[in-house]
């Protein structure tokens, strides 16, 4: 049998000992949390709006209760917004 080298073996055990400290760590290192996000849910609907050509889509959040409308400019080719409206604001001012 041949002997080893003592350099060698005294690496082999640093190394070992290295990935236990490694693994030690990993494995108690404290865990984050996922934070969990309410989930939106919406409604497009398309309509027309007096004086564009292209058609409009009324984007509504059920959740947030918001109502965005969005139209597509063929001119500069990009998608615009019309409007915006809080829906919970506009259903507290409607008198009873």
């Amino acid at each position: 049998m041949k002997q080893i080298n003592s350099n060698s073996r005294n690496g082999v055990i640093a190394l070992n000992i290295l990935f236990a400290g490694i693994l030690a760590a990993v494995t108690f290192a404290p865990v984050g949390e996922a934070v969990t996000v309410a989930q939106n849910r919406y409604i497009a609907v398309p309509g027309t709006v007096n004086g564009l050509q292209t058609g409009t889509v009324y984007i509504a959040d059920t959740t947030g209760q918001e109502l965005i409308a969005i139209t597509y400019d063929s001119n500069l080719n990009k998608i615009k917004d019309l409007g915006y409206r809080n829906l919970a604001s506009d259903a507290q001012t409607v008198p009873n």
